[in-house]
């Protein structure tokens, strides 16, 4: 496992512990697997958490190969 899978994982792991902090975890979580900061996640980029990765293609609903932060906000409630 590496640091940032664990990482990525327990910050989404935290996205259901609070409603009142969803936001905020959701945002972190998905912020920190952007590594190049275009507001989108690439397959690499998911590929750092394992469920994202799996999951991929299901979570990517418009098929453009990137999920946006709605997408990934969808995949994490």
């Amino acid at each position: 496992m590496t640091k940032g899978y664990l990482k990525s994982t327990a910050l989404i792991a935290l996205c259901f512990t609070s409603s009142h902090l969803f936001a905020l975890d959701v945002n972190t979580a998905f912020y920190s697997l952007d590594k190049d900061s275009n507001g989108t996640l690439s397959e690499a980029e998911a590929g750092e958490d394992a469920l994202l990765h799996e999951n991929f293609a299901q979570i990517d609903k418009n098929e453009d190969g990137q999920l946006s932060f709605d997408e990934f906000k969808q995949f994490v409630k």
